[in-house]
């Protein structure tokens, strides 16, 4: 945004965690907010849905640093979200995510020290590249923690030391495809390879989770009831079921929105917590010059999920408190095939839950891209179901002879496109690599007055992504100078 908006009449588009979390600080901050959703129910994708009497995670499966002191905990502080309401911690037992290779079983554990402790002994010849890389992370912890870096500086772009590609990084290191492997996970939780993820990415994925580890106390579906709620309650409007058509421009200056039953709804700003290609569809083909709507055009998407969720008896299958990764690797260390798997009370008495998502490409889904969910025909079911059943049996391998066990659903990229506009179904939305990163830098700064993103595609994946991207927003609203001051009084 190149200046900030002249009024308090704002719109936001989307209802995911980025847009009500950019509504919730807007209207804190005394702006008159409305967001606009084209689904019936608000939360994008943290927003859970119920199969068989099971509720079912979307996008929400764990999250970090939401401890009091820890960045996102004191953006939920901020916006007034309680943490303790919705989320509970993990690592009770020591151990945050269990990472089987076919050679290695590595523990993540629940804090920096001991993460360092657990390579070293791992790896003990290679601690010269372990002090190097536990340096930076120790460096970029301090930062995060740092208030200036939310409050005040806020966007993780301003420092240039860390955007080596990890890979490089370990390559000048001379590291070893195991810890290669181990070190590339944190890569592949934001859909960027290790060879391409800026080194500042991975250190801020790892230490969130370093910092503490949250798992939902009870689902996606609460999560976002409580974002709307506390919204409202400080005199927001949401509209439901009615999707923006077009934004609307006089004079270089956003002036509102259109919907798609045609009713207007003026603004003195538009936040649009979209994917950026999803964005340029609401614009006029004169608002951009061509060449910034190429730029956007060309950016590359992180790759999708096939997810299966399936009930599983509870007592053969009791709870796990940390996740499962069960990963393949390369000689060169380069992960090529992984599985995640989250296995937890369902609520429903005897019955567990157990979560199974991997990589699934756009592509392979290219057959039905021109149908909606609910009516692909019997063959992308076939598909879908016979990709289901392949990797319950290999969750065997992992958890033993699932008894009871049912598939209660199963989703593909196709399904996240639908849900969130997402155009090529990618969870984490575009990727953030080091090749595309000034790209995707320049979304940051819309060239027209009035317009900004928010969500994941403004600055980084994830629910810490969304919620630096709504501050961003809101500096772009406000102008740096008003929003240091007012962010800083709000938070003393």
């Amino acid at each position: 945004m190149r200046n900030p908006a002249k009024g308090h009449n704002l719109v936001i588009i989307g209802s995911g965690v980025g847009g009500l979390s950019a509504g919730v600080i807007l209207s804190l901050l005394n702006f008159n907010v409305t967001i606009v959703e084209k689904n019936p129910l608000p939360g994008g994708l943290m927003r859970s849905y119920r199969r068989s009497g099971l509720d079912c995670p979307v996008g929400i499966h764990y999250v970090g640093a939401l401890g009091n002191n820890e960045p996102l905990g004191q953006m939920f502080q901020f916006m007034g979200i309680p943490v303790d309401e919705l989320f509970v911690p993990m690592g009770g037992e020591g151990v945050i995510d269990r990472y089987i290779f076919d050679d290695l079983i590595f523990d993540l554990p629940a804090n920096i020290d001991a993460l360092e402790k657990s390579l070293k002994n791992s790896f003990p010849q290679e601690t010269v590249a372990l002090d190097v890389i536990m340096k930076n992370l120790r460096d970029i912890s301090r930062q995060m923690k740092d208030p200036a870096f939310l409050f005040g500086q806020g966007d993780p772009f301003q420092n240039m030391d860390y955007y080596q590609p990890m890979g490089e990084l370990l390559d000048s290191l001379k590291a070893s495809p195991a810890l290669r492997a181990v070190l590339s996970v944190p890569c592949n939780l934001i859909g960027v390879p290790l060879n391409d993820c800026p080194a500042i990415f991975h250190h801020m994925v790892l230490a969130s989770y370093l910092f503490s580890a949250w798992r939902l106390k009870e689902n996606g579906s609460r999560m976002a009831d409580v974002f709307v709620r506390r919204f409202k309650a400080l005199g927001g409007t949401l509209v439901l079921d009615n999707g923006v058509n077009k934004i609307s421009f006089s004079e270089g200056r956003v002036t509102g929105v259109i919907l798609e039953t045609g009713d207007s709804i003026a603004a003195d700003a538009v936040v649009a917590a979209v994917h950026p290609k999803v964005l340029l569809q609401l614009l006029d083909e004169h608002v951009l010059r061509e060449s910034f709507c190429r730029r956007i055009r060309g950016l590359k998407e992180t790759e999708g999920v096939l997810c299966v969720h399936a009930g599983v008896n509870a007592e053969a299958h009791p709870e796990i408190h940390h996740n499962i990764y069960r990963l393949h690797r390369d000689e060169h260390g380069v992960i090529h095939d992984g599985v995640f798997y989250q296995l937890r009370d369902s609520g429903c008495p005897g019955v567990n839950l157990l979560s199974i998502i991997t990589k699934s490409l756009y592509q392979d889904w290219m057959p039905w891209e021109k149908t909606v969910t609910g009516q692909r025909g019997k063959e992308y079911e076939e598909k879908k179901m016979s990709a289901a059943r392949d990797l319950m049996k290999k969750a065997g391998a992992i958890f033993g002879d699932l008894k009871d066990a049912r598939i209660v659903d199963v989703y593909t990229p196709l399904t996240i496109r639908d849900y969130v506009n997402a155009p090529e179904g990618a969870c984490y939305g575009i990727m953030r690599s080091s090749r595309q990163l000034l790209k995707a830098i320049s979304l940051n700064n819309l060239p027209i007055p009035g317009l900004c993103l928010a969500g994941q595609n403004a600055l980084a994946p994830g629910v810490m992504g969304c919620l630096f991207g709504a501050f961003n927003a809101v500096r772009q609203i406000m102008g740096a100078e008003r929003f240091a001051r007012e962010i800083r009084g709000n938070t003393q």
